[in-house]
């Protein structure tokens, strides 16, 4: 096996999309880290791939922070990215990846030591049924989405940090306003409205990936919660791609509980990730 590093964005994605493409829903935060790399030129990062006989077995990221995202692979890609990071002598922060590979590389790199529990944090990718199913909740025919634009804003920014406060462990809430404003701009961010009554959750679209578009931002506030909205939220949001049979939708959850929000509705678990800091 060897390792081969790419000295431009463009020549990662280039050899690299059809790889992360074949486990797109696992490897789905790549797309998000380079579109971030991409935003900001100039960042220091390192984008690499280990090979075998001129095949990908892995692939990495590491980001200016240095954390070290990782992608679906196997065992002994695994350990030759170990062995080169090694040799690189660099001071990571961090690890995040499917949660077998960052555990492993975890355990390995800390020489069997205990990772940071504050700077831990599990989540789960879901994808969304083939079929959007009915909701049970109640009179579908009461709710719609209207898009939020200037005048919902005040509401948006509001449960935006309020969601981020709300997250275990915690995200920067300014961070989650700016994805946010990010959304409302390319009007991918949506109130759930019910007649009579007003605004009841928002949800929309982050960002795409090439099959894929990613719910992002589910939030019903506390006064509203256990009637079942954010189920019909997030139906609702799935509509948004009725007509687009070449965009699946998914979603990531913190939470790792029974009851899954997202079983309830048929969304399938697809891959559990963690990351771990140093």
């Amino acid at each position: 096996m060897k390792v081969k590093s790419y000295k431009s964005l463009a020549g990662f994605i280039r050899n690299t999309e059809d790889f992360l493409i074949e486990k797109e829903v696992t490897n789905n935060l790549f797309w998000e880290v380079l579109r971030g790399l991409e935003k900001q030129p100039g960042t220091n990062y390192w984008a690499g791939n280990i090979m075998k006989n001129g095949k990908i077995e892995m692939s990495a990221i590491l980001t200016s922070s240095n954390y070290l995202l990782i992608s679906k692979g196997n065992k002994a890609a695994l350990n030759h990215l170990i062995g080169y990071c090694r040799r690189k002598k660099w001071h990571l922060r961090g690890v995040t990846g499917p949660n077998e590979y960052s555990t492993s590389f975890t355990h390995k790199w800390i020489d069997g030591g205990k990772d940071t529990v504050e700077g831990s944090r599990d989540f789960s990718i879901y994808e969304s049924p083939k079929r959007i199913p009915k909701w049970k909740g109640g009179n579908s025919n009461d709710y719609f989405l209207k898009l939020v634009g200037d005048m919902e804003w005040p509401r948006a920014r509001l449960w935006a940090l309020q969601f981020a406060s709300e997250s275990r462990p915690k995200i920067n809430g300014s961070a989650v306003v700016g994805m946010a404003k990010e959304m409302k701009k390319n009007q991918n961010l949506y109130f759930l409205q019910k007649k009579d009554f007003g605004t009841c959750g928002m949800a929309g679209f982050g960002r795409e990936t090439p099959n894929l578009k990613v719910i992002n931002l589910v939030y019903v506030p506390k006064e509203l919660r256990n009637q079942k909205l954010a189920q019909k939220l997030i139906l609702e949001v799935l509509k948004k791609t009725e007509n687009k049979k070449d965009k699946r939708c998914i979603l990531f959850s913190d939470y790792q509980g029974q009851n899954n929000l997202y079983d309830s509705i048929g969304f399938r678990l697809i891959s559990t990730h963690s990351e771990r800091m140093f």
